[in-house]
C-alpha cells in the first residue's frame, strides 16, 4: 500500500464557490485511483453548498475569511499527505486520465497547462519546456511535493505560478482535454473579478521586486 501511495496525488483546489464546474471536477477526481485526496480550501464558507461535504477523499479546509489563492496553495501543500501535487482551478474540468502520463514526466519538474488546451486543439499528449508562463498555465499544474517552493506571503492572487517557474524546471502539456465555461477566456472566474484583478496588478509589481 505504501508503494502504491507513492503514485497518488493530493489535489488542491481553492474555491469561493462561484462556478458550478466544481461539481463535475470533484466527481472526476474522486473517481480516479491516482487521486489520494482532494483538499478544498474554502475561502467563502457562507457560500458553500450543502451537497459538498467532507468525505473519505474530499477534505474541506474552512477559512474564517478569504486567505486568497497563493496562500491557499501554500496551505494545501502543507496539509497534503501524498508525494505528488496537483493544484487546480475550481472553474474547469480536466481529463483525469492524463495522470499516468503526468507521473511519467513529473521527474522533469513542474508541468502546467498549454494555452492550446483551452481551444480544443486536436493534439497528442506531449510536453514542452518553457521559460515564461503561457496564458492559462497556472489554472492547473502538477509537481512533486519535494519540489514545492513556498510562495511569498506578499503575493496574494497573482504571480504564484511565476514564482514557481522561477525556481522549478517548467514544462507545458498539450493535448489535454478541458471543459471550461462558454469561452476559454472565462477561466479564472474568481481572480478576474474586479477586486481581485486590482490586487493582481499590485502582485505583479511586487513580483518584480522579489
Amino acid at each position: 500500500m505504501k508503494q502504491y501511495n507513492e503514485f497518488k496525488f493530493s489535489v488542491i483546489i481553492p474555491t469561493m464557490w462561484y462556478c458550478d464546474l466544481i461539481y463535475p471536477l470533484l466527481d472526476n477526481l474522486t473517481a480516479s485511483k491516482l487521486v489520494g485526496e482532494i483538499i478544498l480550501i474554502d475561502n467563502n464558507k457562507s457560500a458553500r453548498p450543502s451537497k459538498v461535504v467532507n468525505t473519505k477523499k474530499i477534505r474541506i479546509v474552512e477559512q474564517e475569511q478569504n486567505i486568497f489563492v497563493n496562500p491557499a496553495w501554500n496551505l494545501g501543500v502543507e496539509l497534503s499527505n501524498y508525494p505528488n501535487i496537483c493544484i487546480s482551478n475550481d472553474d474547469l474540468v480536466w481529463d483525469v486520465n492524463v495522470l499516468p502520463y503526468i507521473l511519467e514526466n513529473l521527474h522533469l519538474g513542474i508541468i502546467g497547462q498549454s494555452t492550446s488546451n483551452y481551444y480544443d486543439v486536436e493534439e497528442k499528449l506531449s510536453i514542452k519546456e518553457i521559460v515564461n508562463r503561457p496564458w492559462g498555465w497556472g489554472c492547473c499544474f502538477w509537481l512533486s511535493k519535494t519540489n514545492w517552493v513556498e510562495i511569498p506571503s506578499k503575493l496574494k492572487v497573482a504571480c504564484g505560478d511565476d514564482w514557481l517557474i522561477k525556481y522549478i524546471h517548467a514544462w507545458e502539456i498539450t493535448g489535454l482535454k478541458l471543459k471550461t465555461e462558454p469561452h476559454p477566456w472565462s477561466v479564472s472566474r474568481t481572480s478576474s473579478r474586479r477586486e481581485f484583478s486590482i490586487m493582481g496588478e499590485m502582485d505583479m509589481e511586487v513580483f518584480k521586486t522579489l
